[in-house]
């Protein structure tokens, strides 16, 4: 098991750079991928070749790929830490093997590796990165979506744009001290057929100063961001105030982070605080759509809401005939026709998108003023740490309309719990500790290595304590000789063949004239000095011997 463990040493220790990184840094999608399949070619180095050294350099020089891969961010002193960690194991590993006399140090091998895997790295780091970009960006161009546009929380919104997000476990979020039921990230207003926007008014911003007078208080750890750039979005509850840090909110109450690498967590109040206000209705939230979309459901929106004599119980009646209509992710379209009106009279199918575009839609045709929301629904808790999980799959739009004086959240959308298992929760927990432990910076990852060690070091001796007694046992009953053994040198003293105590058993053996008897001494001594045999054979042996040389004296 030791060998094992010094021989993968060099690609554990680059994991544990990767998953350092990948946990508390923002590294980019390229590079976590080379990094990724660089450890999996040091683990796999360290066995797929025949000859030892080539098993070590090849893992060591894998390993210092995926290292190289993992650096391509802002990891400050935690990789420094951590690459010298990676150094030290590899050079742990070479110097061992080196010992064993496994590596030889000979120039032109060397050379050869060093220079093949030079050329490796220089191409990766060169031509991989704009090579995925090249591809990103034709197909984007093929699909003739804009690569902003294209995720499901920047200011255009395609229909079925978190279709990937909801078949995702990816963690997203944790949410310490509260238990909300929505993180708000995106407001839509004006739809044009196939996609919604955010206006210009929604999207300027406000900077809202931190105040951190408020109590109780919430703490949000942002483990995934979608978009980047300036539509970096904080996913707040509704009404979240009193936050401990400067943030910036557009118009339509949606905190955004407009820094490239933004503090990864925020805290905040719930109560006892005003949140920053949200732009009331507009004439885009009354008559956001294409005139003959609005002709066309402005009937159904009448026969639904037949009877109802307010808007808040109009709003309840389009509640309550989509809550009847099936969820789903995949669903075809009759292509000649808006894809809303589909849903609401041809394909009784969707996801949320559908759900609350259509209520959106038909709410506006009764003149009353609505947004979809995008963000997510909060519908987990992990056991381990009481903590709210918020995962891609949440990924979810509602509706909030402007009901007597104020803005109101509707969602029309069936969707079922989907809480995360057992090996989620463990992960979740995992993901918790590591992001508590980078907070202390170095200081923490030395504790941490350090404690480690100590419980490495103290199985060790408990192991030893625990193996004393059987070796003490063991050496005792080696310390004088098997009595067969004693019986056969008391049977060739008597025959004339006495044995002096310096002389080896091997060479005594070898002018013993009787065959069986040399034999059987052979015999003992490979048990008894190599631990070659058994001791059952040996004294079998050794009797044997014993009888052959007449009855016993």
């Amino acid at each position: 098991m030791v060998r094992v463990v010094l021989r993968v040493l060099p690609a554990l220790a680059a994991l544990g750079v990767v998953l350092l990184i990948a946990l508390t840094k923002e590294l980019g999608s390229i590079p976590r991928t080379i990094a990724i399949g660089c450890v999996v070619a040091s683990f796999l180095g360290a066995f797929v070749f025949r000859r030892p050294d080539v098993r070590a350099h090849a893992s060591v020089v894998a390993g210092v790929a995926a290292v190289m891969a993992a650096g391509q961010t802002r990891g400050g002193v935690t990789f420094g830490v951590a690459a010298a960690g990676f150094v030290a194991a590899s050079l742990v590993t070479l110097r061992l093997a080196r010992r064993a006399g496994a590596v030889q140090l000979t120039v032109r091998p060397l050379a050869v590796i060093f220079g093949a895997t030079a050329a490796a790295l220089t191409a990766s780091i060169v031509f991989l990165p704009p090579l995925a970009r090249y591809v990103q960006g034709a197909i984007m161009a093929m699909m003739n979506v804009d690569s902003l546009q294209a995720t499901a929380f920047s200011t255009q919104m395609t229909l079925g744009a978190t279709t990937g997000m909801l078949q995702s476990d990816a963690l997203v979020a944790r949410i310490e001290r509260a238990h909300p039921d929505y993180l708000r990230g995106a407001v839509y207003d004006d739809y044009d057929g196939a996609h919604w926007t955010t206006t210009k008014p929604g999207r300027a911003t406000k900077v809202v100063r931190a105040n951190v007078a408020t109590t109780p208080r919430a703490t949000m750890t942002v483990v995934r961001n979608a978009p980047g750039g300036v539509d970096m979005r904080w996913f707040l509850p509704p009404g979240a105030c009193g936050f401990d840090r400067d943030i910036e909110v557009d118009g339509f109450g949606v905190g955004r982070r407009a820094r490239r690498e933004p503090p990864q967590h925020i805290s905040f109040a719930l109560s006892g605080c005003s949140p920053a206000p949200v732009l009331p209705p507009s004439d885009t939230d009354r008559n956001g759509m294409l005139a003959a979309l609005h002709r066309s459901l402005t009937p159904i929106a009448a026969s639904w809401t037949a009877g109802a004599t307010t808007d808040r119980e109009k709003l309840k009646a389009i509640e309550e005939h989509l809550s009847h209509y099936e969820y789903s992710l995949a669903v075809e379209r009759n292509e000649s026709l808006d894809p809303i009106f589909d849903f609401v009279t041809v394909h009784k199918a969707g996801h949320c998108e559908f759900f609350a575009s259509a209520m959106v839609l038909l709410a506006r045709t009764q003149g009353i003023p609505a947004r979809v929301i995008g963000g997510y629904r909060v519908d987990e808790i992990n056991p381990m740490t009481s903590q709210s999980v918020v995962r891609e799959r949440n990924a979810h739009t509602w509706v909030e309309a402007w009901v007597d004086g104020g803005w109101h959240a509707y969602d029309p959308t069936p969707v079922a719990d989907s809480p995360g298992g057992f090996l989620a929760h463990a992960s979740d927990l995992w993901a918790m500790l590591m992001d508590r432990l980078a907070a202390f910076g170095p200081l923490g990852f030395a504790v941490v290595l350090a404690g480690i060690l100590a419980a490495m070091f103290g199985l060790r001796a408990l192991r030893n304590w625990g193996r004393a007694p059987r070796r003490r046992r063991a050496q005792l009953a080696m310390e004088r000789p098997l009595p067969c053994f004693e019986r056969l040198s008391a049977k060739l003293a008597a025959a004339g063949f006495q044995r002096d105590e310096s002389e080896p058993i091997e060479t005594f053996a070898e002018r013993i004239p009787v065959k069986d008897a040399a034999t059987a001494l052979v015999a003992y001594a490979a048990l008894r000095y190599g631990g070659i045999g058994d001791e059952k054979s040996v004294a079998a042996a050794a009797e044997k011997a014993v009888r052959a040389m007449g009855p016993r004296s």
